[in-house]
């Protein structure tokens, strides 16, 4: 398979991503800085409690190179000196942190050297996922255009329920392979657990949008 995705963050949305890019044989490096941790175990699918404490990066790819897969393994934070260069060297981004500035970093990256990017976040019982296509309205900075300050409902704070991690993931990684094999339309999806809804809103642009010219607001 051609190219090679760029997986931002290894935790409970970013495992099942590329558990799933893995079985289907697309290569890919694993970017995460942390440590396997055992009160994510729950969600962080590719982990084992004998792996708490070990570089999650390195421990993802050793699961995924288990299962035939290309996978290179980065233990590092992306950060704005090296975001472009790195986003640059992959085709596809795919971002699953659990923080809002490495979620406007990993896009303004990918806008900034023409990268697709899928990117996703969830909280408690639900979460979203946007699939977002340099020059193409509607982008991550026009569902969210400017950075929301940290509060106590970050993921990182808050928690996330297993299931919804591995939904959000899924979606991530059906984004993903859209990119890999040549469909690029934006598309956005919201999950519900509390209510058992997977609905795709309509989104409709807004001027002024710095990556794209245009922005977005949800429609039910």
């Amino acid at each position: 398979m051609n190219g090679r995705v760029l997986v931002v963050g290894v935790g409970g949305l970013g495992c099942p991503a590329a558990t799933a890019l893995a079985q289907a044989r697309v290569p890919m490096t694993l970017l995460d800085d942390d440590v396997v941790s055992a009160s994510n175990l729950h969600r962080q699918t590719l982990f084992e409690r004998s792996d708490v404490g070990a570089p999650k990066a390195e421990v993802g790819a050793r699961v995924l190179r288990a299962m035939g897969a290309d996978v290179e393994a980065v233990t590092a934070r992306l950060l704005p000196d090296s975001a472009a260069a790195l986003v640059e060297a992959h085709t596809v981004v795919v971002e699953g942190a659990d923080n809002h500035a490495t979620k406007f970093l990993a896009f303004d990256a990918a806008c900034a050297v023409g990268r697709p990017i899928a990117q996703a976040g969830a909280v408690r019982l639900a979460g979203w996922a946007l699939a977002s296509v340099p020059g193409r309205a509607p982008c991550f900075r026009c569902v969210f255009e400017t950075m929301p300050e940290e509060t106590d409902e970050a993921c990182d704070v808050a928690g996330i329920l297993g299931p919804v991690a591995g939904v959000l993931g899924a979606l991530l990684a059906a984004d993903a392979l859209r990119f890999v094999f040549g469909d690029r339309r934006p598309r956005l999806t919201t999950y519900d657990a509390a209510r058992g809804r997977l609905h795709r809103p309509s989104t409709a642009p807004r001027a002024g949008c710095p990556a794209c010219a245009a922005s977005a607001r949800f429609r039910a």
